[in-house]
């Protein structure tokens, strides 16, 4: 099978509604029902993310980090649902347990799968910095939208591997997912029932001369993403050598490219901070 036969083929299977799509862990989606539900509670919340000690431990341990600890840590998880609020909680939790659905059985494609993972972490990260310093936006729903804004490239890692001439051939995986993922990003992210503006990311981010009538996560996100392939991931690069002064997504920011380098300089620290919780 080349190339244009498995874009047939996923194109075929998605219309079909045969293509098997990741899905988020059950705890995930409980979580959400409690949190959308008019008499949620911290309490019911703590309760849920209890029958997961692991998610638990990785609770606990951002909200006595240095981006979120107070004046004294908290050694119980209703404490740090309490510290954290609720939403917060929410959208760390989903980003926890989306790198669960990062991995490959086929050898070829755990390399392609682990240089997804930490391009993802990157791209969190600074979409965190870049909204609690440029914007009103909530800085972990940019952290969440930096995490997802490629999950679109992982039905098609999947699919490959029943396909070992393409899972062995790493141009053509590029050329794959670089023309797919944008599109089966979207439909994941409407199935799993995320508020319109991360279909929008799924989706868009890779427009550089995308215009919406007012900021938004992508734009966040899409500034993020030219920042995290800086000297990194240039094969997987779709924008090998784009014009920054040329996207708006950077003057809906209010700021320009030397300004958001400088001010991701200043934030190296917490940019690590948070790359370091998302890989815990």
């Amino acid at each position: 099978m080349d190339v244009d036969e498995f874009i047939q083929a996923i194109i075929g299977d998605l219309r079909a509604n045969r293509l098997k799509l990741p899905t988020l862990p059950q705890v995930a989606v409980r979580i959400n029902e409690i949190i959308d539900s008019p008499n949620a509670s911290t309490r019911q919340v703590a309760k849920v993310l209890g029958t997961d000690p692991a998610l638990s431990a990785r609770l606990l341990q951002t909200a006595n980090s240095p981006l979120f600890r107070g004046n004294r840590s908290v050694d119980d998880v209703h404490a740090a649902v309490t510290r954290l609020g609720m939403v917060q909680v929410r959208n760390l939790v989903t980003a926890f347990l989306v790198s669960q659905l990062f991995h490959s059985r086929f050898p070829a494609l755990r390399q392609r799968v682990a240089v997804l993972w930490s391009h993802s972490v990157q791209v969190a990260a600074i979409s965190h910095v870049l909204a609690l310093r440029f914007t009103d936006f909530k800085p972990d729903e940019a952290m969440l939208a930096g995490l997802i804004h490629d999950i679109g490239k992982l039905p098609i890692i999947a699919k490959a591997e029943k396909h070992p001439e393409l899972a062995n051939n790493p141009a053509a995986m590029d050329r794959l997912c670089n023309r797919l993922h944008g599109a089966l990003g979207k439909v994941m992210v409407k199935a799993w029932h995320f508020p319109p503006a991360f279909t929008e990311v799924a989706g868009e981010h890779d427009d550089l001369q995308r215009h919406s009538s007012q900021l938004d996560l992508a734009d966040i996100v899409t500034v993020a993403n030219l920042h995290s392939y800086t000297g990194r991931h240039q094969a997987q690069n779709p924008h090998p050598d784009p014009d920054w002064g040329s996207v708006p997504a950077f003057a809906k920011l209010g700021i320009d490219p030397l300004g958001s380098i400088e001010a991701l300089k200043e934030a190296h620290d917490e940019i690590t901070e948070i790359q370091r919780l998302l890989t815990a």
